[in-house]
């Protein structure tokens, strides 16, 4: 990635999150947008807005990645059969939190589900399987957490 690509990229990153800065309702933007840019997440359910688009290299999580884990969890939700967050990394190759054979960390998946679920895909009861105790890891439980999302300046 080239420096000034790179530069623009967190130019557009700031502009965007800094109208968050006095709350995310306060935002002209979803909040699920808010989360993708301030996560890095290639924010693929909002293709309508034009800012990201000539972005999409500098995302640290892909477009494919997303989609791929969003094609992944519409074929469970289209044929009514559950997935858990662990039963979803071992479809992704992903063997706790310091170990993948795939191209996806525990981080990214859990990121990418909260973008989901930000943009109310899926139902409550999903949500719930995905993010059942015992069969996800208890950062996993940030996922279905509320609707809330929290920009912090450092």
């Amino acid at each position: 990635m080239s420096d000034v690509a790179n530069a623009l990229f967190q130019q557009m990153r700031l502009t965007i999150l800094l109208t968050a800065k006095d709350g995310a309702e306060e935002s002209p933007f979803h909040p699920a947008y808010l989360l993708a840019w301030d996560d890095g997440v290639y924010p693929i359910l909002d293709d309508g807005a034009d800012w990201h688009k000539p972005h999409a290299g500098q995302f640290r999580v892909t477009k494919e990645q997303v989609d791929r884990i969003f094609s992944i969890l519409c074929d469970h939700w289209d044929d009514k059969k559950e997935i858990t967050f662990y039963a979803l990394e071992d479809l992704l190759g992903i063997h706790g939190s310091a170990y993948s054979t795939g191209d996806f960390q525990r981080h990214d998946v859990i990121i990418i589900c909260r973008y989901l679920f930000l943009h109310d895909r899926f139902d409550k009861e999903f949500w719930s399987t995905l993010c059942r105790n015992g069969e996800c890891p208890s950062e996993a439980h940030v996922i279905a957490s509320d609707r809330e999302v929290d920009i912090y300046f450092n």
